[in-house]
């Protein structure tokens, strides 16, 4: 039930015309679903807008009408209207039901839910068939394209893996990205809440979109502040569905989706491109080179060569990348029961969800069951929810990109229809060729294993009608176990000795959780002032306990049995770690609006976290909001094209705790290789903080929401800045301290955002709608006041640079700087390829042009972070039928080339034996006077990254297009004992435009797809 806050669009106390006067009483009393009374609910005579009332603070309202009986209609944010026959003098009892389809009239937080009229924050709200409308699968990818705020980048490396979370953020990332990798929870994060209590973001990933009711958004301080210290990177709401009173009812949704890989991004050489290539490239040179037909001169050299043309002559052109890849099924099931009455409900829902890779050997399953309980007795109201789940994951064990190289005239099968160990070999002595297919067949394995089980329990005390208090806990526990096993068959094991190959690997992780909260809260209003408060506290314990141990030597992989090894591996033994953290909050909301048009919001909370050092676990965090419902202004009234503008305007300082449980702490590994007289010695592994400050992050925010032209079109811009001070960072030691890095705080990050949405109804009339939709989110990021102590990372990124081989190009490319974007790219520039000699030139910070590379050269170049990156989307509805198509767009981010560096140039001599992007053939360097984009073809000297290797990217994809059909009305539906019947079936992820060419999905394809989907009601 909504916090009172009720829109009164008749004042309670007035009646409008002199019809009133007469003696026709008309009274009674207006409940919501649980019989609580509804203040603020507007009463109105159908067909007479000027006569009627609201309700008062215990749900009553009463007024007088010329006419002895009339049609009265009752209307409150988040419930649906309703409209009854009525007589003069009788009193009558309303009882106005939930209505999911208002979700955006209402702010639900996780802890209270207020009406968006009197709310100052910014926050947007989307029902479940909202999201099931762009695809019957993936909550947060279908969410980023709903609201431009949420940032989901994609994993090139990983493409459509489906054991690989997503990487997401709200309006773009606070810290620094580069470090991310040294800590052990994202730091980007936003804050999860399902159903009232903090989640993860592999929850959520996993919940079957049929479970959820809505899924709110807070972006600003005034929309976070209730989380204090947690909210920085925003929040992200999920309510799940809630049991209804009534007879009982069953409701099953279910989808299947087909999938394939998408492989349009690659762009390799053919057997009869590859030999060529070869050829020019120097491959087939040795000592004497080729003769003036372009073919080699030294025998040895002209038989490897002309075998290899025989081969491709005859037709060899083996095709690699089809051999991991499968067709993908995938399939989602939902059933729901719920019932009750007022004193009573139940709810009970069953879930499995198997998706299936489009890798072979690599899939997901998650079964989920649900009970939710509520009664109500009195005053007081009890719910309770249990949930039990278990996550089965299985990950390929041969990396997709060991196909994607092999050459396209080496055979797959040997003469006798066998899978080869290896498909080429010069002879005695050199590194074989191996064969990915031999990998594959082994009995290698990679899998997981997650069971869970989740007890929320809830109580609701209503001492007066306006005050209420509520208490709400919950328990948590998990247990994940992962295996990894490599086969002594391995080529990857074929240089090992005998009792050296084969590896088992076993960690057993048990995780549990308490939470809990108790608050209060209030809400009344005295004519034109409502008033809204709420105060508590909250607690929480995470604690962890991991095991690990290895295995190494076995005989055969038919076994892999711990038992069947030969031991540990040198100097291994089993491992283990318990975390634990604490954190405790109290906070106090206060909401003020008078006549619906002037609002502030007030927010305090008192955070304490054990992440921090002992002699700084406590902070304050704060916000303040204003808002003005310009639409509510007498002057306004009689406006002819907006019917409804809000601006709203925020400030606070909210703080972030995604940090690792023992950040603050020094930590010693206990070790009994160092025997001593006091007992087991120990060595530092990590350097604590006890002065280790909380990371805040003072927020501003202002927006605008209005709706015009008779409701036709709706449109919102928010604009946000963002300063983290200070940030939490580890900085680099000298290793003679006993550990390599601490935790220090420095500096901060200026995060600044726009995003606007807007929606236009082009037909609005009757049964038929068709709307358009249209989004963008533009974000920057950039460090200040971290002076020189990042500087090692600099240097260390300018070392990775000019490596010859095993470079890390994120490392390489980023820098830290102050005023310096934090996605921002470095290199040295780049004046192309010089036609005489096909070497690149390269240009000096001072502007003058050199042949030598030198990383001292290096200024900025890029930014990966886009311009622009948002979506647009049309819907159109004719009674039952739906259809509707979505494409998401970013523009203006630089791409850093990897194909290019790695497949195009960089191609030594050990490389030239697997397959290559089929650019390094036809625009690389030839003979001088060429103007080419690469440099020369036979050069297998190492390419530094320059600026030649990055590019601008402009791109375009079609996420979805799907069509329905809903409908009550089927004669048979009655007959078969249901009451409704859903038809849906999507495209997604159909084609993606873009002006660059770069392989996407390198470890792991990205994938297309076709669903259908279906429920059915009961």
């Amino acid at each position: 039930m909504p916090v009172y806050g009720g829109v009164n669009l008749i004042d309670a106390q007035t009646v409008t015309t002199a019809e009133s006067t007469k003696n026709n009483v008309y009274r009674g009393v207006v409940i919501d679903e649980e019989g609580e009374p509804l203040p603020g609910v507007s009463v109105i005579v159908v067909g007479k807008k000027a006569i009627g009332t609201a309700t008062d603070v215990d749900g009553n309202f009463i007024f007088n009408y010329s006419e002895p009986k009339a049609r009265l209609k009752f209307t409150y944010v988040g419930m649906k209207p309703q409209e009854i026959r009525a007589t003069a003098g009788n009193k009558v009892t309303v009882r106005l039901e939930n209505d999911a389809t208002t979700l955006g009239e209402t702010v639900v937080n996780g802890i209270y839910t207020r009406n968006i009229e009197s709310f100052t924050g910014s926050v947007s709200t989307f029902r479940g068939d909202d999201l099931k409308a762009i695809a019957p699968q993936g909550i947060l990818k279908s969410l980023a394209i709903l609201d431009p705020s949420i940032v989901m980048t994609d994993n090139t490396q990983f493409g459509s893996n489906p054991n690989q979370l997503a990487d997401i953020s709200i309006n773009g990332k606070m810290n620094v990205q580069a470090l991310s990798a040294e800590y052990e929870t994202d730091p980007n994060q936003p804050l999860f809440i399902l159903d009232g209590f903090e989640s993860t973001l592999q929850t959520i990933s996993d919940l079957n979109m049929d479970r959820v009711e809505s899924i709110s958004v807070l972006k600003d301080a005034s929309a976070t502040a209730i989380y204090g210290s947690k909210a920085a990177n925003g929040v992200i709401v999920v309510e799940t569905k809630k049991p209804s009173a009534g007879r009982l009812r069953l409701t099953y949704n279910g989808s299947i989706q087909v999938g394939w890989a998408d492989l349009s991004d690659y762009n390799l050489m053919d057997a009869n491109d590859k030999l060529r290539y070869e050829l020019l490239s120097g491959e087939y040179d040795g000592d004497k080179g080729l003769d003036e037909n372009g073919l080699p001169i030294e025998e040895y050299q002209r038989s490897r060569y002309f075998e290899r043309l025989r081969l491709v002559e005859s037709g060899r052109d083996t095709y690699w990348m089809n051999e991991p890849l499968r067709t993908a099924f995938t399939q989602n099931h939902n059933v729901y029961i719920d019932g009750g009455d007022s004193a009573f409900r139940y709810g009970a829902g069953l879930s499995y969800g198997k998706t299936q890779g489009v890798m072979k050997n690599s899939d997901r399953e998650v079964i989920n069951g649900n009970i939710t309980l509520s009664y109500r007795v009195e005053n007081f109201n009890f719910t309770n929810q249990t949930t039990i789940n278990n996550t089965t994951a299985n990950n390929e064990t041969v990396s997709f990109s060991n196909f994607a190289r092999m050459n396209p005239f080496y055979t797959k099968y040997n003469e006798n229809g066998e899978i080869p160990k290896y498909v080429f070999s010069e002879g005695l002595g050199a590194t074989p060729i191996w064969n990915p297919l031999w990998d594959f067949i082994q009995n290698s394995f990679n899998k997981s294993s997650n069971t869970g089980i989740t007890d929320n329990f809830q109580f609701e005390w209503r001492a007066t009608n306006q005050l209420r208090l509520r208490g709400s806990f919950q328990y948590s526990l998990n247990k994940l176990n992962t295996e990894r096993f490599i086969s002594p068959n391995e080529t990857s094991q074929a240089t090992k000795s005998e009792l050296d190959r084969g590896q088992y690997t076993e960690g057993n992780t048990t995780s549990t959780s308490y939470n809990g909260r108790i608050n209060a809260t209030y809400g009344a209003f005295w004519g034109d002032h409502t008033f809204n408060a709420v105060g508590g506290m909250q607690f929480s314990q995470n604690s962890s306990k991991n095991s690990t141990f290895s295995a190494k030597g076995y005989l055969s992989d038919k076994f892999s049995n711990p038992n069947f090894s030969v031991g540990y591996p040198e100097g291994g033994k089993p491992s283990s770690a318990d975390t634990k953290s604490r954190s405790v909050s109290f906070y106090a909301n206060l909401n003020y609006a008078y006549a619906m048009r002037y609002l502030l919001d007030f927010n305090l909370s008192r955070n304490g976290a054990s992440q921090f050092g002992i002699d700084d676990p406590f902070t304050n965090t704060w916000s303040v909001g204003l808002g003005w419902n310009v639409h509510n202004e007498k002057w306004f009234h009689n406006n002819k094209y907006i019917s409804y503008l809000k601006l709203h305007a925020s400030y606070g300082n909210p703080g972030n705790q995604n940090y690792d449980a023992k950040l603050a702490s020094s930590i010693y590994n206990y070790t009994n290789e160092y025997i001593n007289p006091f007992g087991l010695s120990a060595l530092v592994s990590q350097w604590g903080n006890n002065w280790l400050e909380w990371q805040k992050t003072k927020t501003y925010n202002i927006g605008l929401t209005t709706t015009m032209f008779e409701n036709k079109l709706s449109f919102n811009i928010d604009y946000q800045i963002r300063k983290s001070n200070p940030m939490l960072v580890r900085i680099q030691l000298p290793s003679s301290t006993g550990t390599t890095t601490a935790p220090m705080n420095i500096g901060g990050t200026d995060n600044r955002s726009v995003s606007v949405a807007a929606t236009y109804y082009i037909l609005r009339k009757g049964d038929l709608n068709w709307y358009v939709s249209a989004n963008l989110n533009h974000n920057t990021t950039d460090y200040y006041n971290i002076g020189k102590t990042l500087e090692k990372y600099n240097k260390d990124g300018k070392d990775e640079a000019g490596k010859t081989e095993g470079r890390n190009l994120s490392k390489a490319l980023t820098r830290m700087y102050d005023g310096a974007s934090t996605t921002g790219l470095y290199a040295v520039r780049s004046a192309g390829i010089d036609p005489a000699t096909g070497n690149e030139v390269f240009i000096r910070k001072d502007g003058t042009y050199t042949f030598e590379w030198d990383p001292e050269d290096e200024v900025l170049v890029g930014d990966t972070n886009p311009k622009f990156t948002g979506s647009f989307s049309t819907s159109l509805l004719y009674k039952g039928f739906s259809f509707g198509a979505a494409f998401t767009y970013r523009t203006g981010g630089d791409v850093v080339l990897s194909t290019l560096m790695d497949k195009v140039e960089n191609i030594g001599k050990d490389q030239i034996k697997q397959n290559q992007d089929r650019r390094a053939l036809t625009d690389r360097w030839k003979k001088p006077g060429d103007i080419a984009k690469y440099k020369r073809i036979d050069d297998h000297s190492v390419s530094h990254a320059s600026s030649r290797f990055i590019a601008t990217e402009h791109t375009i994809e079609c996420s979805s297009i799907n069509i329905g059909y809903r409908t009550t009305q089927w004669p048979f539906l009655r007959t078969m004992g249901m009451t409704s019947i859903d038809i849906r079936a999507y495209m997604n992820d159909i084609f993606r435009i873009s002006n660059i060419k770069e392989e996407r999905g390198i470890d792991y394809p990205f994938q297309r797809s076709f669903s259908l989907s279906i429920g059915l009601g009961f």
